[in-house]
């Protein structure tokens, strides 16, 4: 599976698809046995930096905000770089997981201007709800790579030493 296939698979796994006999049924969420087992390409590490709340790395060796300079920012990129094949399914799978939940959450946001419609009455913790999902997708990816959660998913104030 190549990048685009991946980026395809992830954002169009979240729709619905037509069977034979035209009957709509959902399609099933990715899992590590429908997903490939390749290393992770340059946008999956993005992605998957960004999920676990680690800011962009870059592309310089040096300066005093490189990643370079922090063990567990080395740590991360040595684990998402060595993964078996088993582990990158996984990991992809999570990924995928977290784009589509983050995708829901970006979708929930066309309900917000609606709060009652005839019989129709909108979730008001939909979001919230939404995004506390999204969070514990994102924290599952950092426990499966054995990785702290980043600065961007800690809570204020928090420090990890």
């Amino acid at each position: 599976m190549t990048d685009t296939d991946t980026t395809t698979a992830a954002s169009g796994s979240a729709t619905d698809a037509a069977n034979t006999t035209g009957a709509i049924t959902p399609t099933p969420p990715p899992t590590a046995a429908t997903v490939a087992d390749t290393p992770l390409v340059d946008g999956e590490l993005a992605q998957a930096r960004r999920y676990m709340g680690y800011p962009a790395m870059g592309s310089q060796d040096s300066g005093m905000q490189s990643w370079r300079f922090f063990r567990v920012y080395g740590f991360n990129e040595w684990r998402l770089r060595n993964l078996a094949p088993a582990e990158c399914a996984q990991a992809r799978a999570f990924i995928m997981q977290c784009q589509m939940l983050e995708g829901a959450i970006m979708a929930a946001t066309a309900n917000l201007d609606t709060d009652r419609a005839a019989v129709w009455t909108r979730n008001r913790t939909e979001v919230t709800d939404r995004f506390t999902l999204y969070t514990r997708w994102r924290v599952q990816l950092c426990n499966f790579l054995g990785i702290p959660p980043g600065p961007g998913l800690r809570g204020v104030g928090e420090i990890v030493i």
